[in-house]
């Protein structure tokens, strides 16, 4: 009984701070009553309050939108006041131009401006602590500040690092009948790798391994299965459950002699009858630039940059072609070395389904660099795929993340 009282006694304390924290704290908010004669003044500390006006009795938007939409659209003009409240306001507005000027940097500059490029591949999410550091003030001071705070951070979230939801995973229901799954994963070589290949495969029930960079120990363990089909090609291992057919490769010596990488090899997978075009590449690196531009060599970092931007154009469109010319149903995995907000990736690659665009959650960083993480590594998808889930695999030793994907062909 004392527990219940002095629940009691602290309930109407804790119910006054949330609404404190929660509510808006706009300044005097005019709105028309229901007669449209008369403009009431919604004083602070009565901005959710039923009201009714002095002069008719009529009732004051009972619905609150009206007063709400004054109040936001009251959040894009400074305050009257100036001092602290003022000055939340421009840190808020300033963060709405930070997020709109990486987002352009971003889609419109990258691979072709080599700031904007930096960017491209860098810690974008950093961006995400100016808003988060103007929140305490807008609560605080000017609580309207959050609107565009909350503007700021969607843009940066989404457009600018590139958080995904997964939401159409919801849409597809898992059926290991008729689902594939699909993995690639750059093995940096494989020598570090702290989990033998079989018990990946194992573990993750892989139906189809595509690796990147893949050394002589890794191909050792890929010879050694017994209970799978393989093909080695250069550095490109392609493990799988299902019968492999014929494999082609694109033509390099060009590439290669400009110093690309331009690795792009396709095999035939026999799914019961449904032949599958797998292609498995690995494309040009654009990080020689990067670490003369670190070391603060810029003279001879941003040529190089730019160089590799445009190898990294060629490689990506040549790509493309040689996997036009594949009869359907097609997959594309490996090594892209570009984010998927790149401009030449999403020029070169449109039309394509990627997989954890779709229906991965979070950022997906599959390019481990410290405290960077860039998804560079992709499994995309013709039309006649319907992606039912897509996620990364565990750190097991490589540079780069296994990215996984189950796939279902309509």
């Amino acid at each position: 009984m004392r527990q219940s009282s002095r629940a009691a006694r602290y309930r109407p304390i804790v119910q006054r701070a949330v609404a404190l924290l929660l509510a808006p704290r706009p300044a005097d908010i005019l709105v028309r009553c229901a007669s449209g004669a008369h403009r009431v003044r919604l004083a602070r500390g009565r901005f959710w309050a039923s009201a009714r006006c002095r002069a008719c009795g009529a009732r004051v938007d009972p619905t609150r939108i009206r007063r709400l939409a004054t109040w936001i659209a009251g959040a894009f003009r400074p305050p009257a006041r100036s001092g602290r409240a003022l000055w939340t306001w421009t840190a808020a507005v300033g963060c709405v131009a930070l997020a709109l000027t990486a987002a352009a940097c971003v889609w419109l500059l990258s691979d072709r401006w080599w700031p904007a490029t930096t960017l491209l591949f860098g810690p974008r999410w950093v961006l995400l602590l100016a808003p988060a550091a103007v929140v305490p003030a807008a609560l605080a001071w000017d609580r309207r500040a959050v609107v565009p705070l909350a503007l700021a951070a969607a843009v940066l979230a989404g457009p600018v690092v590139g958080l995904r939801t997964g939401w159409r995973r919801l849409l597809v229901s898992p059926d290991p009948a008729r689902d594939l799954r699909v993995m690639s994963f750059n093995v940096d070589g494989g020598s570090t790798l702290r989990m033998p290949l079989e018990e990946m495969l194992r573990a993750w029930r892989v139906d189809l391994a595509a690796f990147q960079e893949c050394g002589g120990r890794l191909q050792e363990e890929v010879a050694a299965l017994t209970a799978w089909h393989a093909d080695v090609t250069g550095s490109l291992c392609l493990v799988s459950r299902l019968p492999i057919g014929g494999a082609s490769g694109m033509e390099r010596e060009g590439l290669a002699a400009a110093g690309g990488s331009g690795l792009v090899e396709t095999h035939v997978v026999d799914d019961g009858g449904r032949l599958v075009q797998l292609t498995n590449l690995h494309l040009e690196t654009p990080r020689a630039g990067f670490e003369q531009i670190r070391a603060g060599r810029l003279a001879e970092g941003v040529p190089k940059l730019e160089e590799k931007s445009y190898l990294r154009e060629i490689e990506l469109r040549r790509a493309r072609r040689w996997v036009d010319q594949l009869p359907p149903p097609r997959i594309v995995v490996g090594d892209f070395n570009s984010p998927p907000e790149s401009p030449i990736f999403r020029a070169a690659w449109a039309g394509w389904q990627n997989a954890f665009s779709l229906t991965g959650v979070g950022l997906g960083g599959t390019r481990l660099n410290g405290w960077i993480r860039a998804r560079i590594d992709h499994i995309l998808l013709d039309g006649r795929w319907t992606v039912v889930r897509s996620w990364l695999g565990p750190d097991v030793g490589s540079d780069h993340r296994p990215i996984l994907a189950e796939v279902r062909l309509r």
